[in-house]
């Protein structure tokens, strides 16, 4: 549950530094799909091809995370791939510096769920979804198992807490994307205490 919430909060946070900062969302592809859409219309700050840009690194990003953790890629190494490409976001004051960003986030779930977080963490929208059903399951059950459902309401709360912190870093640090670099030391030692930075496959 902590490694969910602390992932969670980090695209939160990401995704608010990069609205505000490059009118685009870094992991909320649903977002940035609505937005391409209203470019076409020009009815958005950026022109659509940038938005389908975006789209496809995070496509690619996802693509090639999931190949290397197959082909037993250390996640630590993706950790510091993650990493690295939040902090050089912030090295750039260019508008293209969203693109690593981009990256990182699309890093994020394959090596979220390699370090066994069984939820997406970059968008929320199925995350609420499942917290509905939950919910409603244990108010009102009709036989079936009882799945855990409280872990969605937790990414669900980690995500806003994160977009509310990642808004008040943009106002207020000249470099606000140490925040969740620093998150990621802390995702770093919890996944190593509970040995899930080990090569072997789940």
């Amino acid at each position: 549950m902590p490694l969910a919430f602390a992932f969670a909060a980090i695209a939160g946070y990401a995704d608010a530094v990069s609205y505000l900062r490059f009118h685009a969302f870094a992991g909320m592809m649903t977002g940035n799909t609505v937005l391409m859409g209203l470019a076409l219309i020009e009815r958005a700050e950026l022109p659509a091809w940038e938005y389908a840009g975006l789209l496809a690194i995070f496509f690619l990003a996802s693509a090639i995370a999931y190949l290397a953790l197959r082909l037993r890629c250390p996640p630590l190494a993706v950790l510091l791939a993650e990493a690295a490409a939040i902090l050089l976001t912030d090295a750039f004051a260019a508008t293209w510096a969203v693109v690593p960003l981009v990256v990182a986030m699309g890093l994020q779930n394959p090596l979220a769920s390699r370090l066994g977080v069984a939820l997406n963490t970059t968008f929320i929208t199925g995350d609420i979804l499942r917290f509905a059903e939950g919910l409603v399951g244990r108010i009102w059950p009709q036989g079936q198992h009882r799945q855990p459902f409280a872990i969605y309401g937790l990414a669900w709360l980690g995500y806003a807490i994160g977009a509310a912190l990642g808004a008040a870093g943009f106002a207020l640090l000249s470099r606000p994307l140490l925040v969740p670099a620093a998150v990621l030391a802390y995702i770093y030692w919890q996944a190593r205490r509970n040995g899930g930075l080990s090569t072997s496959r789940r």
